[in-house]
């Protein structure tokens, strides 16, 4: 069952929450809304605001897009989503798992952000190849924990190799949720770990429901490896910052807006919603 820390972070992905809806707010506000002392909210605030998540105000926070509106530029190549847009996407994901579900969930730090989400599903097999992601699951996941692979891709925390592929292909997956840097112009996923690659295509074969987080624009030509296409995918999760880039190309490929805010758009394949 999930754990007491799971109370923590679910006040303080709500603090963002609130933050990032109205803009501004007042300590004294929050602690109406959450039932909680001004002397806690001030420490959640610390600790968003030292994520990146708001900016602290003279008695309250701001949202960091407000607090960046007057500086708001095009982003750059390559830009990744703010931490209000990840959280956001995070969110997008975990509506789309269902209780007693098998799902695969790949690395990444937005990935990551799912998991706390998940605290309320009964009876969840989360696979894992990042460690940090079996730790956090640990504490909030109702369920089983499989971290798969046997080995290590260096200077981080992710796994890799034919254990991988053995539990991959041993259970049925009913989900999966893998996380990308970008599409090429041909629909191909590309990673940030080419090691992952031919893994991560096979999760995409075996999975029954596929979800795809896209957090930038393609690279260059020849400068990634291939991990999936858009057309295998059932839903696609991405910021506003980059969803301009690849809306006609997903519109091309037959894929609808599912659901929409300021911050992020879920796509979904059109042969999956039976229209």
């Amino acid at each position: 069952m999930p754990r007491k820390s799971s109370n923590l972070l679910k006040r303080r992905l709500k603090i963002a929450e609130i933050v990032r809806k109205q803009g501004e707010i007042r300590v004294e506000s929050l602690c109406e809304q959450l039932g909680v002392s001004g002397v806690t909210i001030r420490g959640d605030l610390a600790y968003l605001e030292q994520q990146g998540y708001l900016k602290r105000s003279f008695g309250g926070a701001i949202s960091t897009a407000a607090a960046t509106a007057s500086q708001a530029v095009a982003p750059p190549v390559g830009a990744v989503p703010n931490r209000a847009a990840e959280l956001e996407m995070a969110l997008h994901c975990a509506r789309l798992v269902a209780d007693r579900d098998t799902l695969f969930l790949g690395h990444g730090a937005i990935t990551r952000k799912v998991i706390p989400l998940l605290s309320g599903r009964k009876k969840l097999r989360l696979i894992v190849n990042d460690l940090q992601h079996a730790l956090l699951a640990d504490e909030f996941i109702d369920g089983e924990v499989i971290l798969a692979g046997s080995e290590m891709i260096r200077n981080r925390h992710v796994l890799a190799g034919k254990t991988l592929d053995s539990v991959v292909q041993h259970y049925t997956l009913s989900h999966c949720i893998l996380q990308a840097t970008s599409l090429d112009a041909t629909g191909a996923l590309s990673g940030d770990l080419p090691q992952l690659a031919p893994h991560y295509q096979r999760v995409l074969d075996m999975a029954q429901m596929k979800t795809l987080l896209v957090t930038g624009y393609p690279p260059p030509e020849g400068n990634h490896a291939p991990a999936g296409q858009l057309t295998q995918l059932d839903n696609l999760v991405t910021c506003g910052a980059v969803n301009g880039f690849y809306q006609q190309q997903l519109f091309e490929s037959d894929f609808i807006i599912r659901y929409s805010n300021n911050e992020c758009f879920t796509w979904t394949n059109r042969d999956s919603t039976g229209d």
